[in-house]
């Protein structure tokens, strides 16, 4: 399986293609309407609906993951780029919520090898199961939501744009992460975990409300 993290911030990205990559300054724009919070959610044995009607090989193995969230309402520098990548927004961009999420990792996200590979694949499988649980809940609750794969940045469960999400880059955006230059390209460092991190992203059409009582929801009672 090649590498499911997009490490490097790519010119060529559906945010901000133009612009250069840029690190923040103390001043934070756009807060987020939930702050970065650290919970562990419990993973059912099967998987959701979403995900088998696929028919993707996904790992059932773990019964848990931990990872960190927030939500975001849609950045104005991105509202035109969007569509690009979840063309059934058009239209509704203003409305469109960001959930970046952050699983830690025993390997830095830029490190090769086997060991590193296998824990990547892992973060991936949970990940799937996790974001496919929430936008279950969230159309069936009668809102448009989404995760993108982060193999290669598409929509997984509705249309594909031409473009992918970039979960770099979109992190420096939404939260503010600084990026720092390895020579090659930049790569995202999390305020706490360093490059130990394993990124991806759901996105949601329903209000914060909605999302933080689905949410709230999964991680009291399980699935």
């Amino acid at each position: 399986m090649p590498s499911p993290v997009q490490v490097c911030i790519q010119p060529s990205s559906a945010l901000g293609a133009n612009e250069p990559a840029r690190v923040p300054t103390h001043r934070v724009r756009n807060p987020p309407l939930v702050e970065p919070t650290v919970a562990t959610f419990t993973l059912g044995k099967r998987l959701p609906k979403l995900l088998s009607d696929l028919h993707v090989p996904v790992s059932t193995a773990a019964g848990s993951v931990t990872l960190q969230y927030s939500v975001h309402a849609c950045p104005r520098r991105v509202k035109r780029e969007i569509g690009l990548v979840f063309p059934d927004v058009v239209g509704r961009e203003s409305d469109l919520l960001f959930i970046p999420t952050f699983q830690k990792t025993v390997s830095a996200m830029i490190a090769g090898g086997g060991d590193s590979q296998e824990e990547k694949d892992e973060k991936l499988h949970l990940f799937y199961r996790w974001g496919g649980e929430l936008v279950g809940r969230l159309q069936a609750a009668g809102y448009w939501a989404d995760i993108t794969d982060p193999m290669s940045g598409m929509a997984l469960f509705s249309h594909c744009g031409p473009s992918p999400y970039p979960d770099v880059e979109g992190a420096e955006i939404l939260l503010h992460y600084r990026p720092f230059n390895i020579g090659c390209c930049f790569v995202l460092s999390h305020p706490h975990w360093g490059t130990h991190i394993y990124p991806a992203t759901a996105f949601t059409l329903a209000p914060a409300e909605v999302v933080n009582r689905v949410l709230a929801e999964m991680k009291s009672s399980g699935y």
